[in-house]
């Protein structure tokens, strides 16, 4: 009888042995010995998803963030209402940077030049300039151009 008992504890040591580790793999994989209720899953699942997807759909933390680079200091992603010097509007006078004024609000033509169907060359004189007379006189009371203006304001002029 005596050698049963060796025998019997062979196996409870070779089982606690296995138990450890095992128990360390299903946690580490995020398994746990418990079981959760159901709720318990959904709540785990969104709190997941808020974490991995904070922005909305379509929406490029990457590409906001660069966005927000190029906005004139003072400005947000909208840029309504924001106040912005004739100067600034001047130092904004090229293809890679081109600001415009028309009726005292400020619009960043940069993404427009290409896409213009009278050509580049035609938004490329007004960076940096006051072109309400130019706009008027090309556009007057048309409102395409400025429906599609609205999308490129920046901010108001100062003073």
């Amino acid at each position: 009888m005596t050698d049963s008992a060796p025998s019997a504890a062979l196996p409870k040591t070779l089982l606690a042995s296995l138990a450890l580790p095992a128990l360390l793999l299903l946690t580490s994989c995020g398994e746990s010995s418990q079981e959760q209720s159901p709720a318990e899953d959904q709540e785990a699942e969104q709190a997941e998803t808020t974490e991995l997807d904070e922005t909305a759909p379509g929406e490029d933390p990457v590409e906001e963030e660069q966005a927000e680079e190029e906005q004139p200091e003072g400005t947000d992603s909208e840029g309504a209402g924001q106040a912005i010097s004739m100067a600034e509007v001047e130092s904004n006078d090229s293809p890679d940077s081109c600001w415009a004024v028309l009726d005292e609000t400020v619009y960043d033509l940069t993404t427009w030049i290409e896409e213009h169907p009278g050509g580049e060359a035609r938004i490329e004189q007004l960076c940096g300039t006051d072109a309400t007379e130019d706009f008027g006189a090309q556009h007057g009371g048309d409102s395409a151009p400025e429906s599609q203006l609205a999308e490129l304001e920046i901010g108001e002029l100062e003073g």
